[in-house]
């Protein structure tokens, strides 16, 4: 009789961890699909003719102090 209520137990609580799982997987795929349309809606709101110019920082340098010394490069004939 324990066995049996043990297994019956067991059972149920199976049950409720599937159930509770398919419901939070269904709402953060739910969000995840919503988070994306949003970036994809985002993304196309440009208008024909608009221009994005990207900069880079000013302060970066081409090359680092560690690289070695720089040479001027002079073409001979």
């Amino acid at each position: 009789m324990v066995l049996v209520r043990f297994l019956l137990i067991l059972l149920v609580i199976y049950f409720i961890i599937r159930v509770v799982t398919r419901f939070l997987f269904r709402s953060y795929a739910s969000k995840m699909r919503n988070n994306f349309e949003n970036q994809q809606q985002n993304y196309n709101q440009k208008r024909e003719g608009d221009v994005t110019i990207k900069t880079k920082h000013p302060d970066r340098k081409k090359i680092d102090k560690d690289e070695g010394d720089y040479v001027d490069f002079e073409e001979v004939d």
